[in-house]
């Protein structure tokens, strides 16, 4: 738990070499977010719509993929996303 702690504070020092990646804290806030919003407001009517924006934020901050590639996505280009 101590580590953890560490970890956690020394993301926040641009010196100390320890720490976690912003990528990682990034998708780890959102992720708290996302459970505070399900657990407040999805229901049975709107499930599937939620899902699919949370899974799309997480990639999206994880740099799994890009914007423009989401855009592309959604404007129905075919093409194979490299």
């Amino acid at each position: 738990m101590k580590k953890i702690i560490d970890n956690l504070i020394g993301s926040f020092d641009t010196v100390k070499e320890n720490g976690f990646s912003a990528r990682k804290l990034s998708a780890f806030a959102l992720m708290v977010c996302v459970a505070f919003v399900h657990f407040k407001w999805v229901n049975h009517d709107n499930v599937a719509e939620v899902l699919i924006i949370d899974l799309c934020g997480v990639l999206i901050l994880l740099g799994l993929v890009t914007m423009e590639q989401v855009i592309k996505l959604k404007n129905g280009n075919n093409e194979t996303i490299q």
